[in-house]
């Protein structure tokens, strides 16, 4: 809680944060707090801002006012340029959330991680079966496998200022352009990223290729182009994937993940109204089928080729390619 003294001060704040991010995106919520300040400008609200903190503005002119706001220390509850970063967060994560990659509808998150060290991802085999045990007979120990692989966190940035004659004229859409498109440029940095390692199909911890005929995920040739047949031949090499103790996991395709060229295709294949050439194609991979398939078209696939496509299980059914987060920092953020 605040103390006393400073609640009219962050009521103060916030209004101005809202009256700031309703004009900066209208959709925002307008409380009768933000309401009060919707018709400031810039300098009006650096006025009340210095006015408040004890710093008289009379007979000031726009341009001195404007460098004041901007030298004014961090230590009030008052400070301008907490105000701007607070809003601009908040109006790069909308912009953010808005142009989300598309993998994250096929990858997992996995828990934030503490820090930059490298992290292990620890994968467990099923339990051995059950043996049987005759009357007075001695129960025995079963054991678990486990692999491993690595990774860790990389940071990103770039700077963004909003200068002294922005304030003067009161510029808040250019700098909510510049915001908001550098929230749109993180999420497409994530995203190609992702693409990037899926692409390049570098080796596990076992030394193998991620896709592999070793791994049992692998189709090449004529037979592999996508159609019905394919989809077939893939689903049927992904019921058949065993765990590390050769368990049988059962696994079925959850997403059809495309480049540009293949879309069409895609969208036929899985469509809810596809119509079979013969009683024999009935596709169960049309939305509603017994194994319905959810297309993803992903234009970064096409730079790497315009034919291969990707079958992946639900991360929920087993490990699959995880991302994560540095702890309190779940997207990008404005640090000033």
């Amino acid at each position: 809680m605040y103390p006393s003294a400073d609640r009219p001060a962050q009521t103060k704040l916030r209004g101005m944060e809202e009256a700031l991010l309703n004009r900066m995106s209208p959709k925002s919520e307008l409380t009768d707090m933000g309401r009060q300040y919707r018709g400031l400008s810039l300098i009006e609200m650096g006025r009340e801002m210095l006015n408040a903190s004890g710093v008289s503005t009379r007979g000031l002119a726009r341009f001195e006012v404007a460098g004041m706001m901007l030298r004014r220390g961090s230590s009030t509850s008052g400070d301008f340029p907490s105000l701007l970063a607070n809003v601009a967060n908040k109006r790069l994560r909308q912009a953010y959330d808005e142009s989300a990659g598309s993998y994250r509808q096929w990858a997992r998150r996995a828990p934030d991680a503490p820090d930059f060290k490298q992290m292990s991802v620890v994968q467990l085999s099923g339990m051995p079966d059950l043996l049987q045990t005759n009357e007075h007979g001695e129960f025995k120990y079963g054991s678990m496998s486990d692999g491993k692989e690595v990774y860790s966190l990389l940071t990103y940035g770039r700077i963004v200022s909003l200068t002294r004659q922005a304030i003067v004229n009161d510029d808040l859409r250019g700098f909510d352009r510049i915001v908001s498109a550098y929230g749109a440029s993180a999420s497409r940095l994530e995203n190609r990223v992702v693409y990037a390692i899926l692409t390049a199909n570098a080796a596990l911890s076992d030394s193998i290729a991620l896709f592999h005929a070793s791994h049992a995920n692998l189709a090449t040739g004529a037979g592999s182009a996508l159609q019905l047949s394919s989809l077939a031949t893939g689903r049927t090499a992904m019921r058949l994937q065993k765990g590390l103790q050769s368990e049988e996991l059962s696994l079925a395709p959850a997403h059809l993940i495309v480049p540009a060229a293949l879309e069409q295709t895609a969208y036929q294949l899985t469509s809810a109204s596809y119509v079979p050439a013969t009683q024999t194609a009935i596709s169960e991979f049309r939305q509603g089928g017994r194994t319905s398939l959810e297309p993803i078209i992903e234009p970064l696939l096409d730079a790497n080729s315009s034919t291969a496509w990707y079958l992946a299980a639900r991360h929920a059914a087993v490990d699959t390619v995880e991302y994560c987060y540095l702890e309190g920092a779940d997207g990008p953020v404005i640090e000033t």
